[in-house]
């Protein structure tokens, strides 16, 4: 749960306040965005291309949450309701501030021949779009932004017909760039640095991943359908396979203006965490395997190395320590031979000082002891068993990342499609490859690794690499392989809640996530509509509740928690 601090989002949540004429989806007059006529093609893609990134920000956010990723305060109903900051500006940015602006963009750029605008701006529609249904179903498309048309209340459309949508979208797209020639304008690639290019080979990899990562939510509706998509893409072989393809949203380390990782301005600038790292990631990363993960170190950075050990600090700082564990706990610790974290990893005692999922406890006074995101993705420190407390301008200085769709992301992808639909590919090939290009991927963030003594070496990755296989080779049933794939996945995509929520909900992977501390509650198999839009469009009524199911994820009802 994090504070916000988009401004260009509040100023929109005031323009939809005090606007009877026109709604989110219907934004005549946004007066930070030229008007069409006066529309810049290059400043236009420019602003779409940063949006992207707010809009990944608070999908991301809501994704980690549930899947604890990220610590989420209080039960999944309180947490996740139709006020939640996260989906209110997920909503309004992908409306307001990337669908109005990519409609506007694409007439304008077909006049002038910008195959490339027209193609990036594309791929970024056809990205919001799918995401929009796999967080709240069926949604506005169609008729929404159609306000010069008299639709005012856009209707929403069936959710598997959006991803269609986003599946020609993505087709048409690589029309666009195969129309590049010479007399083809350039532009700002702030993603790729191909705003020159004839090509458009990374853009063109990023368009077909996504097009496998459509198959791949889909395989349990279409399993044919998906079998022989994903395989004609990897028949193709134009899909991100390399880090060098990576799509990711780079932080910059300004201040004025500000271009850090959000995390690190909230966290390292502020010098006062205002954020717990779940234990039950920490857990995952020290005690679940028996040995650290050689990303521990990259991804959370300990601020001290210890806990207190006097009652009255305990009971001022972690007041959960003398509780008895939660009857929810009982059952799933015997799905592990280490018991789940409760309250804290008192075991090791090394200070991986984080809070369980959903505690909704008041807010003790232990900022400065609390571990926070360290150099991956963030561009915050290193742990190097510094113990001290973080301050602006440590580490990369926010020179982090947006993991949106990384290789190593891919390649999980692939293992569990050949898993369950017996792809071309080999699963325990592509397992142990994701693993690798994850450790690939965050050791090298940090660029000076020489100036530390606790990194890892190619024998600790080695070592991790081995294990997991052998435990893979091991696995009796799909359903055993698919918890090691999920659980490995799940670690690998930290700084991506979005791949997360779609994951568990999918596979039901990791099956050992830490219960809800408060009880059961219902996981949100959609999240609600937020209150930006259904209060002001009487033709989307609210869900019953979180349970409803988007047109994918045809699982059991209840079946993961």
């Amino acid at each position: 749960m994090k504070i916000k601090s988009n401004k260009l989002f509040w100023l929109l949540g005031l323009i939809l306040v005090f606007s009877c004429e026109t709604t989110e989806l219907d934004l005549l007059v946004d007066p930070n965005v030229p008007s069409p006529e006066a529309l810049d093609p290059d400043t236009n893609l420019n602003f779409i291309q940063f949006q992207l990134a707010e809009f990944f920000e608070n999908a991301t956010e809501s994704g980690a949450e549930a899947v604890r990723l990220e610590y989420m305060f209080d039960e999944y109903d309180v947490n996740f309701n139709n006020t939640n900051a996260s989906n209110s500006g997920m909503w309004t940015t992908a409306y307001a501030n990337i669908l109005n602006e990519v409609g506007a963009l694409i007439p304008i750029a077909t006049s002038s021949s910008r195959f490339r605008h027209i193609g990036v701006a594309r791929i970024i529609r056809a990205y919001t779009m799918m995401t929009m249904v796999d967080y709240f179903g069926d949604v506005p498309y169609t008729e929404a932004l159609q306000g010069d048309s008299g639709i005012v209340f856009p209707a929403v459309d069936a959710g598997s017909d959006v991803y269609d949508a986003a599946l020609a979208e993505l087709d048409q797209a690589l029309v666009d760039f195969a129309n590049i020639d010479g007399n083809t304008p350039n532009f700002n690639d702030l993603y790729y640095s191909e705003g020159a290019s004839n090509t458009m080979p990374n853009w063109t990899k990023f368009a077909n991943t996504l097009k496998l990562k459509y198959y791949l939510n889909r395989r349990l509706i279409d399993p044919t359908g998906s079998t022989a998509g994903i395989n004609a893409l990897l028949t193709g072989g134009d899909i991100i396979t390399t880090s060098a393809d990576d799509f990711k949203w780079s932080s910059g380390t300004s201040i004025n203006p500000q271009s850090r990782h959000p995390y690190y301005v909230e966290e390292y600038s502020a010098a006062n965490t205002g954020e717990y790292i779940p234990n039950y990631l920490s857990w995952a990363l020290t005690e679940e395997k028996g040995a650290d993960d050689p990303r521990l170190r990259y991804y959370i950075y300990r601020q001290v190395n210890s806990f207190p050990t006097d009652e009255a600090t305990l009971n001022n700082e972690i007041d959960c320590w003398n509780n008895p564990r939660p009857a929810t706990y009982a059952a799933i610790d015997a799905m592990q031979t280490v018991p789940l974290p409760y309250c804290s990893l008192f075991a090791r005692g090394d200070g991986y000082w984080g809070r369980d999922h959903g505690n909704n406890d008041g807010i003790p006074p232990d900022n400065a002891k609390r571990t926070t995101f360290g150099v991956y993705p963030v561009g915050g420190r290193f742990d190097d068993n510094d113990a001290q407390g973080i301050d602006d301008n440590e580490g990369l200085q926010g020179a982090g990342i947006w993991p949106i769709m990384m290789d190593s992301f891919v390649y999980f992808m692939r293992a569990e499609a050949a898993l369950f639909l017996g792809t071309s590919d080999s699963d325990s090939a592509m397992l142990e490859q994701a693993i690798r290009s994850s450790m690939a991927t965050v050791t090298s963030f940090l660029p000076n690794p020489g100036d530390f003594t606790n990194t890892a070496s190619a024998a600790d990755i080695d070592t991790y690499v081995n294990t997991v296989m052998a435990a893979y080779m091991a696995a009796t049933s799909n359903a055993e392989r698919m918890e090691i794939i999920g659980k490995e996945y799940w670690i690998a995509m930290y700084g991506n809640g979005v791949e997360g929520y779609n994951l568990y909900r999918r596979t039901g992977a990791p099956g050992n996530l830490q219960p809800t501390l408060l009880g059961t509650s219902t996981f949100p198999r959609s999240f609600l509509y937020p209150n930006v839009t259904v209060d002001r469009n009487i033709n989307i009524s609210q869900k019953p509740g979180l349970a409803v199911q988007v047109f994918w994820d045809n699982n059991p009802a209840g079946f993961i928690q």
